[in-house]
């Protein structure tokens, strides 16, 4: 059953968090744009639920009417409605004492180390463009990314170059096996040699019976912005955990091969960057697209990090 949401209702921000939790019991929230002027919008909210659900919604002060209700929101309610988390973490508390959360399943972007360092788990690569120290003593520097031993993943390996130098699948397998087993002469005759793959090794990009520890860090600063992107297309595929990315600035190419889950990039001016959810000294700033239109809102607040650093 479709009601439309009284706006006066929502002026509560305890009765805007009611309604958002209401779609965990299956009520579907929809915001209808009739007009932008930033950083407000008139809309009408309408809400799909079961009878009972409306009426516990009643009782909780959100009025509905059968007619449109249109009324100015801010970007910031309307992020609040919209916003879908799958994967929460805990990251702030907000200025009426609120937790703030945010989601760890789309990319996020910091300008703190020690925000990348507590939205990642226990498997983690770092991957340096920056120049910085290792973050901490728990990593363990790496040389690159080793090759796979198993078939399989050396298949997605080569599926990841393969589109890269739009070659064939096969014929990148065949280039890498041979030169893991040191075949020269006749196979070499066969497969032709491919600089672009020697490339890798030189810079070691791939390297040979190297293991992948559980806090890895991988310093590629000094390596061809060409490389440096393979590494991060590598990374981002091929890497199941948790994925940190320091840069040097908001290098938007570079955001293109990160459209992952939990994956933190830690650079300057974090705002710059194209991503779902910003986090900066005293602030979360969270983008949602509405009829096409990314809109963002924040939300002030004191982050956990910085809360426990003050009490050591």
């Amino acid at each position: 059953m479709t009601y439309y949401v009284n706006p006066k209702s929502l002026k509560d921000s305890i009765k805007r968090d009611y309604l958002k939790a209401s779609e965990k019991f299956g009520a579907e929230i929809r915001v209808r744009i009739l007009e932008i002027i930033e950083p407000y919008a008139r809309a009408v909210i309408e809400v799909n639920a079961p009878k009972e659900l409306l009426r516990a919604l009643k009782h909780l002060g959100i009025g509905f009417s059968k007619e449109p209700m249109s009324a100015k929101f801010s970007f910031r309610v309307l992020v609040q409605l919209l916003e879908k988390i799958s994967e929460g973490v805990p990251v702030g508390i907000g200025d009426r004492g609120n937790i703030v959360r945010v989601d760890i399943s789309k990319p996020i972007a910091v300008d703190d180390i020690r925000a990348a360092l507590y939205l990642s788990g226990q498997q983690l690569l770092w991957i340096d463009l920056v120049g910085n120290q290792i973050p901490s003593a728990e990593f363990i520097e790496i040389d690159g990314f080793p090759v796979p031993t198993s078939e399989t993943k050396l298949y997605d390996l080569a599926s990841i170059l393969a589109r890269a130098f739009n070659k064939r699948v096969e014929h990148i397998v065949g280039i890498i096996k041979a030169r893991l087993q040191k075949l020269m002469a006749d196979e070499e005759a066969i497969l032709m040699p491919m600089p672009e793959i020697d490339e890798l090794f030189r810079w070691s990009v791939l390297v040979e019976d190297e293991q992948l520890p559980q806090r890895a860090y991988l310093d590629l600063t000094g390596l061809p912005a060409v490389q440096q992107k393979l590494a991060l297309e590598i990374a981002t595929n091929m890497w199941p955990y948790d994925l940190v990315v320091a840069l040097p600035y908001p290098w938007r190419s570079a955001i293109k091969l990160l459209k992952r889950g939990h994956v933190t990039i830690v650079t300057r001016d974090p705002l710059e960057l194209d991503v779902p959810t910003v986090i900066t000294e005293n602030r979360v700033v969270k983008r949602v697209m509405i009829e096409g239109r990314n809109i963002s809102g924040e939300i002030k607040c004191r982050p956990l990090w910085k809360i426990a650093s003050s009490f050591l």
